[in-house]
């Protein structure tokens, strides 16, 4: 995908854009009416829409690219181009004006129109002969729910109440008018004479893998229908083809509905992402179970890249980043067929973490901090609640330890999970722990060889822990808080007991230290925080030994990351930005924004090729490394990093267990939802922790077979023959270039 054009020219931001029928103009409202020649950049004319320039929401080109319909409160109004209404689009210069009709409104003036549309391919049929004109239908929804059908002579001359309390958009096919609408009811009509043809209900989407009941009615909902559970609005809709519509709902739930049956809809495709504020996002293992810190992609490892997000939605999602080669038939001159190659990056959605948190007794309004084990069998998430959740991933058992913050836990940490190398090539004798930290100042450590018992707790900060890291595997916990301080602490099992002692302590020179990352060989730590500095720490002796300061001001450094070769660090800020440094002379390589809210996390995926920003405007920012850093990150690991040893793992236990039914709808058999009931494993009750006298409530999470990650998909393709297919639940990335 490459980059076409650019229109500059608004000041205020841009409303509302609409292509000509014939693609060679655009209508952009913001402030005024632009009208563009997109291809060669050239404002063709401009003017006032309205009194007021906010009013305007919806705009659209009549079918014969004569008119230009606006729409918006207590607004809609035709423009005509040039001197006389037929003149065309196509036949305009940079020199046409445009001459603007009001429509009579009659019953509903005064009323606010959302969103028109003008009805596609229409010129023979027996409502377009019947208005005596060349203009083509047009049909406007007011933000109460009332469809208009539009006349040539400028007047409405049809309402359908929808019954509904809110519309949102409008989309027009040769036969059907789509009308999507709150609560997720999208209802269609007949475009010649407004009759009501059908209505399409959302389906939850935490129960879509495995939801095979497609809503489809084809009388009448009434009002009584939104007395049920509150479900996402269905905020925009467009026909892709005559039967295939898709829909976009509140929840940033994406379908495409086939409607080639009106009276068997079926749901064909659907995109699910995270509908609230993503916390944190973690690398994980690679199908060799290869650590991310070891960058084993980038030394050649065929394992793939994964990594986790989780969510105030209350959902963790796992993804997979595929780069493929596909084919690209070139037909420019309608001579030849020229194949192209070109590199086409997906980021694929390969797992969904849920459970029932009503059945479980855990009430959290979602995830704020996550960690994954190195050896790739745990991934835990801390939500809002002060609950900690256990997720197996080899065995699919589930624990929850409830009540054990009485805050949110804002930050979670494994050591490494057993006798590991480090960088020099030593193997230390290491501690599996766990640390957690929350918003009410206590720091707890977990044994995870031991059923994650809690062997110790720290209550020295007097504000919210806003970072904790176990480094010297597990025999040094540091913490930074909203106190200022930097701790570092030693850790000294024995059989009995486990002794915390601190033994460095550092005072940032104002605010909250809002983040720390650490070196993967361990031997210095970069925090940032309200005093704006970039601070390095050397972890021995818990001496500052090298800051830096932005000199522009891009707001507070939020959250740090450091790429698997010490090379560079992602810093992202309040002012929704994120800037790489490169580590050894704190000097700025590159900045980037795109992101509508502060990004809440940043990670350098082991591929040493692109790094993954996250935040509250809930979208997952995938960034593409310049060629010459990554080279540099990889030559770095080639000098330091140990060798890497594959590892072959036989099929989790948890995969043989899965029973597929029959029952589901073929087009989503893939993606049936597999839940491992206490009836089915044989893992749920081995494991009984007890914590302080709070039993975690232990249970399966559901899991969707078409979203595990590839070298989990292939265990289990080998014991059961299921239809799949990959492209189903595949997000198309456009990957952002790194400008240097």
């Amino acid at each position: 995908m490459s980059f076409v054009s650019e229109l500059k020219g608004h000041l205020y931001g841009v409303e509302c854009i609409a292509f000509s029928p014939n693609g060679e103009h655009v209508v952009s409202v913001g402030g005024y009416i632009y009208l563009w020649d997109w291809r060669s950049g050239i404002l063709v004319t401009k003017l006032k829409a309205s009194s007021s320039c906010s009013a305007v929401t919806s705009v659209s080109f009549s079918s014969d690219a004569k008119f230009i319909v606006t729409a918006g409160k207590k607004h809609l109004k035709f423009w005509t181009v040039g001197s006389s209404p037929g003149t065309r689009l196509s036949n305009g210069t940079g020199s046409l004006a445009m001459h603007g009709k009001p429509v009579n409104l009659g019953p509903q003036k005064g009323s606010s129109f959302i969103s028109v549309t003008s009805a596609i391919g229409m010129t023979n049929s027996p409502a377009t002969a019947d208005q005596g004109g060349d203009l083509f239908p047009i049909y406007v929804l007011t933000d109460e729910g009332t469809l208009c059908l539009v006349d040539s002579g400028l007047s409405v001359k049809k309402t359908v109440d929808l019954k509904v309390e809110r519309g949102y958009a409008l989309s027009a096919s040769d036969k059907l008018i789509a009308c999507a609408c709150c609560n997720g009811i999208v209802k269609l009509f007949t475009s010649e004479t407004l009759n009501h043809a059908g209505t399409l209900l959302y389906s939850n989407a935490k129960s879509f893998q495995g939801d095979t009941n497609f809503h489809f009615q084809t009388t009448e909902v009434e009002r009584d229908f939104q007395l049920g559970p509150a479900l996402p609005d269905a905020i925009a809709c467009q026909f892709s083809t005559s039967e295939k519509l898709v829909v976009v709902y509140g929840d940033h739930t994406l379908y495409i509905w086939n409607i080639h049956d009106m009276k068997e809809a079926t749901r064909c495709y659907a995109l699910v992402s995270h509908s609230a504020c993503i916390w944190d996002v973690k690398n994980l293992c690679c199908e060799n179970m290869h650590d991310p810190s070891l960058a084993c992609v980038a030394r050649g490892c065929s394992g793939g890249v994964s990594f986790a997000t989780c969510s105030a939605d209350g959902t963790i999602r796992l993804w997979d980043l595929t780069l493929q080669s596909n084919l690209v038939e070139d037909d420019s001159n309608n001579q030849s067929l020229n194949a192209k190659q070109m590199d086409d990056t997906r980021l694929v959605s390969s797992g969904i973490l849920e459970r029932d948190t009503a059945g479980a007794g855990v009430d959290t309004q979602g995830f704020r901090s996550m960690a994954a084990s190195s050896d790739g069998k745990y991934l835990v998430a801390g939500d809002c609640e002060g609950n900690l959740h256990i997720y197996n991933l080899l065995t699919s058992d589930y624990a929850c330890f409830q009540g054990i913050h009485d805050a949110e836990i804002l930050s979670l940490s494994f050591s490494l999970s057993s006798k590991k190398p480090v960088i020099s090539g030593d193997v230390v004798d290491s501690n599996y722990f766990l640390a957690s930290g929350g918003r009410d100042r206590i720091i707890h450590l977990y044994d995870v060889e031991r059923n994650f018992d809690l062997i110790g707790s720290i209550d020295d900060h007097s504000a919210a822990v806003t970072s904790v890291k176990l480094t010297f595997h597990g025999h040094k916990i540091l913490s930074c808080s909203a106190d200022r301080s930097l701790v570092f602490r030693d850790v000294c099992v024995a059989e009995s007991c486990c002794k915390i002692s601190r033994r460095h302590h550092q005072m940032a020179s104002h605010g909250t230290v809002y983040d720390m990352a650490l070196d993967p060989a361990m031997e210095f730590v970069v925090t940032v925080g309200q005093d704006k500095k970039i601070n390095t720490f050397d972890i021995a002796s818990g001496k500052l030994t090298k800051s830096f300061k932005q000199d522009k001001d891009f707001g507070d450094p939020i959250k740090v990351s450091m790429d698997p070769s010490c090379s560079y660090l992602a810093c992202s800020y309040s002012n929704k930005s994120m800037c790489i440094y490169d580590i050894i002379n704190g000097e700025l390589v590159t900045r980037v924004v795109g992101h509508g809210e502060v990004i809440t996390g940043v990670i350098f995926l082991p591929d040493c090729k692109h790094v993954v920003s996250v935040g509250g405007d809930s979208c997952i920012f995938v960034w593409k490394l310049p060629s010459r850093m990554s080279s540099r990150m990889l030559q770095r690991m080639k000098e330091n990093a140990v060798p890497l040893s594959p590892k072959d793992l036989g099929p989790p236990s948890a995969f043989n267990q899965i029973v597929f039914s029959e029952a589901e709808d073929q087009q989503f058999t893939h993606n049936a939802a597999k839940t491992l009931s206490p009836e089915n494993s044989n893992h749920f009750g081995e494991k009984k922790f007890y914590q302080e006298e709070r039993p975690p409530r232990i249970s399966a999470f559901r899991f969707s077979i078409s979203r595990l990650p590839r070298w989990a998909q292939a265990k289990v393709e080998g014991c059961s023959s299921v239809s799949k297919n990959p492209d189903c639940t595949s997000f198309q990335v456009i990957l952002q270039d790194l400008n240097i």
